[in-house]
């Protein structure tokens, strides 16, 4: 049985953001539950881009101080490790996201540790259903415990990210651009992503769902949106689920929890500590174009293959706002986008809407278009 908690928490003032923490982790036997005397605890909050987080794209610094606070607390000593996806990974790179999504303030008041190195190894991954060996950063082989600090968001390739979809960023950089290319099939991609779970084996997961972000997220495609929330499990399946209730998503219409039960993870019975997530559910959060229902059962019409693509937006990089940086192209597992006349184009027959160029560009220039038969079959309600 998996024990979800849930707390309202109306701005990320820290005083206030620091009590409804303790309020949170109350339940679940507090950070003394999580985290011993001595260890060495890597936090792993979504750091996604160098943005501030006032565009509620990466998790919040003042959840983040929070926990650091927790942590030491327990005469633990935590360090901040992430690496983001593109071509980020490095020294300059790293200093560019830790100053901008504010976690260069919190080590600066509490002396934590920001994690620079790009090192990475292939760790073997025995339990793994899908995977065998995992790039990881090595700053994970340093840690003796993980928490995980999500955002919780949107999400072009799979609809909603939380706990789960945050532990991809510790694989390193531009291998994440691989497995994509490898994976691109959606059970596939999320099967991967349970076999990276299932080797980290995180701690605890705190959510940030202060200010989540909907529509077409992961980056600047998103939204802001209030929902004055944070989550806390020691399970990532549960912590999603909840975030899932909150805003009114099916979990089971998710290809991540497809894999979850296939490995018998998912159904599971969720306690909920203090709020429930139909006490605090949101109508109307707005999720992502890309999002589409999953017929039920094994049967599929034969022109179902095109009903999909038609019903699968195309990333299109608009000239007004594209700078041509490159950032796309780099960012591509299957090299379909190429700088022509200072214009992002992308070749649409080679794209396999992984939507990393849309997640990764810096100028948020990157919209998701349907094709017209797309517009027709969304305005007579195809797919419900």
């Amino acid at each position: 049985m998996a024990k979800v908690s849930l707390v309202q928490c109306s701005s990320y003032d820290p005083p206030q953001v620091e009590a409804a923490l303790r309020d949170l982790l109350e339940p679940l036997g507090g950070m003394q539950a999580f985290v011993e005397p001595g260890q060495r605890v890597l936090l792993k909050p979504n750091l996604l881009m160098p943005i501030r987080p006032e565009r509620a794209i990466t998790t919040h610094p003042a959840v983040v101080e929070a926990v650091v606070h927790l942590v030491q607390e327990q005469k633990a000593d935590p360090f901040i490790a992430e690496s983001p996806g593109g071509p980020l990974h490095n020294n300059v790179g790293m200093r560019r996201v830790y100053r901008d999504t504010g976690m260069m303030e919190v080590a600066g008041r509490t002396g934590v540790r920001l994690h620079y190195d790009g090192a990475a190894s292939q760790v073997p991954a025995p339990t793994g259903i899908l995977l065998k060996r995992i790039d990881i950063i090595d700053a994970w082989q340093d840690a003796d415990a993980v928490i995980v600090l999500p955002k919780l968001k949107t999400h072009g390739k799979t609809t909603m990210t939380g706990g789960i979809k945050n532990l991809f960023g510790l694989v390193p950089g531009l291998t994440k651009t691989a497995y994509h290319a490898k994976l691109e099939r959606i059970d596939e991609f999320c099967d991967m992503l349970l076999d990276i779970v299932d080797l980290i084996r995180p701690a605890l997961y705190i959510m940030d769902g202060i200010i989540a972000l909907e529509g077409n997220g992961p980056s600047l495609g998103g939204i802001p949106r209030e929902l004055g929330l944070l989550l806390a499990s020691p399970d990532g399946v549960a912590i999603d689920a909840a975030a899932c209730q909150v805003i009114r998503l099916d979990p089971d219409r998710l290809a991540l929890f497809r894999a979850a039960a296939r490995r018998g993870w998912w159904p599971q019975e969720i306690t909920f500590a203090g709020l429930s997530p139909e006490d605090v559910s949101v109508p109307n959060f707005s999720l992502p174009d890309s999002a589409r229902a999953d017929l039920t059962g094994d049967v599929r019409p034969p022109y179902w293959r095109w009903v999909m693509e038609a019903m699968t937006p195309l990333p299109v990089p608009k000239k007004e706002r594209c700078t041509a940086c490159g950032t796309c192209v780099v960012s591509c597992p299957r090299g379909a986008i190429a700088i022509v006349n200072r214009l992002a184009v992308v070749d649409s027959e080679s794209c396999i809407r992984c939507y990393c160029c849309h997640e990764m560009c810096p100028e948020g220039a990157i919209d998701l278009e349907f094709s017209l038969l797309g517009r027709v079959l969304r305005r007579v309600g195809v797919l419900g």
